[in-house]
């Protein structure tokens, strides 16, 4: 007997809104085709099991991710918005269902396929040192240096050391473990804790080289820019830069030397610690001449190129899903496969979270809620108002050490295109899509850690963000809508997540080997 079956092409379902008499023509009709099934069934009782080879249009559909993604049929079709269907199940000699095997359509694999593997690591024109050994094996050293770091402010509850105490903070103190991010206290830890609270919490560094910003809203435009601000941060590591100098100065100098050449002997008569305060000015506005302050700038550029060089190693691949995507069947569940499925299609997930990164490297607002007076969050320090991207341009215009300034070494690359200073209005309370390689290993969620488990986070989207808010500034991403997913998606969903985890960083890239 020979079944028609009608099947989309460009969603793989057996039926669509684009093929429904009933429905509003739609552009995506001519992609449907008719394709005849075999069907051979014999009714004795030594009989083969009942078969069906529905078939595939011959002809994948070329199309982006982005278009699919945003294509409502491709992401809400008729199928419950799954974006395919799999084959039927047929019977076992007990006479009882045998589930068949999971199936992704032409265009989930084409789709997938855009999404694995993470490619090499992008060049850096702004960093000339970016790819040297040396170098990386200093920046791996000042990451894991307590030294630069001042003193404690926080009044109590504070596990790196005691109000007052220096020499205590290190990046590695906010990004530790396998995964390199904040885990030192069990949640509901959500800001991070250096010298102070910070307003957000630390991402990962694992493949944070990746990004076109770093940082949630975006503050500097290459990775070397970050520990140069950290370093100095109030709340932070409360160093300074004259401090930095020093330490380099007098624990580092050969290693240093070997990579970026001399330093001046000057460096030794300069005051002890200092940094530019337009407020009350000190000794680097009264003591060092101009060009004191040159060579200490110089040493403080170079301080964060070194550990960008050590960051480029920090990197992580061959995760289940890579090698599901490279061919292995075997290598997740089917909970996983279908969760996959949700991914591109119903749960939205890949409208933001694409590319081998999967991150699309853009800034959103979610109205993720922020610590209003009275609320759990504002106990746990999460600030009352965060502009995100809003206050993060303005920052990264004026900073000078950017890829846009004389620090960089090569000011031609375009970064700064397309923003503003003020940053639009658009940009207020958004920020950046996080990166999902790893996102099991990386809890709390959200900037400021809002939410503690994946489960939450799942919700979060579910519900669009509505009754979630409190708080939060700007205007939510029209992006986020209701989802309507049902328990047994949502545990899928996690099953995927729970696919991106990569290899585990070489030991010796987790070690302090500061001298």
């Amino acid at each position: 007997m020979r079944i028609p079956i009608l099947r989309c092409a460009l969603v793989g379902a057996l039926m669509c809104t684009a093929c429904d008499d009933d429905a509003e023509p739609s552009p995506m009709a001519d992609a449907c085709v008719i394709v005849e099934a075999d069907a051979t069934i014999d009714a004795g009782a030594d009989a083969d099991e009942p078969t069906v080879d529905a078939g595939r249009d011959a002809d994948a559909v070329d199309a982006s991710v982005e278009d699919a993604a945003m294509t409502d049929a491709a992401a809400d079709g008729a199928t419950g918005g799954d974006g395919g269907v799999d084959a039927a199940p047929t019977c076992d000699d007990d006479g009882g269902v045998e589930v068949p095997p999971f199936e992704f359509t032409d265009m989930e694999l084409a789709m997938l396929d855009t999404l694995s593997p993470l490619p090499a690591v992008p060049s850096d024109p702004t960093n000339m040192y970016a790819d040297d050994e040396d170098a990386a094996a200093l920046g791996q050293a000042f990451f894991f240096d307590e030294r630069f770091s001042g003193p404690i402010t926080t009044v109590s509850g504070n596990d790196l050391g005691a109000t007052g105490e220096t020499d205590r903070i290190s990046c590695a103190s906010c990004h530790n473990g396998a995964y390199m991010d904040d885990q030192r206290t069990p949640l509901p830890r959500r800001v991070s804790l250096g010298a102070n609270f910070h307003s957000r919490n630390a991402p990962t560094v694992i493949n944070s080289v990746f990004y076109k910003w770093t940082n949630w809203g975006g503050r500097f435009s290459a990775p070397w820019e970050l520990p140069i601000a950290v370093v100095e941060s109030p709340v932070i590591m409360n160093g300074s830069r004259l401090e930095v100098a020093h330490i380099i100065y007098d624990h580092y100098r050969s290693e240093y030397e070997a990579v970026f050449g001399p330093l001046d002997d000057v460096i030794a008569t300069l005051p002890a610690s200092g940094k530019p305060n337009a407020m009350t000015p000190g000794a680097w506005e009264m003591v060092l001449t101009d060009n004191d302050r040159a060579i200490v700038n110089r040493v403080l550029i170079n301080f964060g190129k070194a550990i960008e060089a050590y960051e480029r190693l920090i990197v992580s691949r061959n995760a289940p899903f890579d090698q599901l995507v490279a061919g292995d069947d075997d290598a997740v569940e089917d909970a996983a496969k279908r969760g996959a499925r949700l991914f591109l299609g119903k749960a939205r997930c890949v409208n933001c979270h694409n590319g081998p990164l999967l991150s699309d490297n853009k800034f959103h607002n979610l109205g993720v809620p922020q610590g209003v007076m009275g609320s759990q969050l504002a106990m746990e320090h999460v600030p009352a108002v965060d502009n995100g991207r809003f206050n993060d341009v303005p920052l990264l215009y004026n900073s000078p050490f950017s890829t846009n300034t004389t620090a960089s070494d090569n000011t031609m690359t375009g970064r700064f295109a397309g923003l503003t200073n003020p940053a639009s209005e658009e940009d207020r309370g958004a920020f950046r899509t996080p990166g999902l390689r790893g996102v099991t290993l990386t809890a709390p969620y959200m900037h400021s850690g809002q939410l503690d488990t994946l489960e939450e986070v799942i919700d979060f989207y579910d519900e669009g963000g509505i009754g979630f808010g409190g708080g939060a500034s700007g205007v939510r991403d029209p992006l986020l809508v209701p989802l309507h997913l049902t328990d047994e998606e949502k545990a899928d969903l996690l099953a995927f997540l729970s696919t991106l985890n990569g290899d585990d960083l070489p030991a010796n890239l987790l070690v302090d080997p500061s001298p």
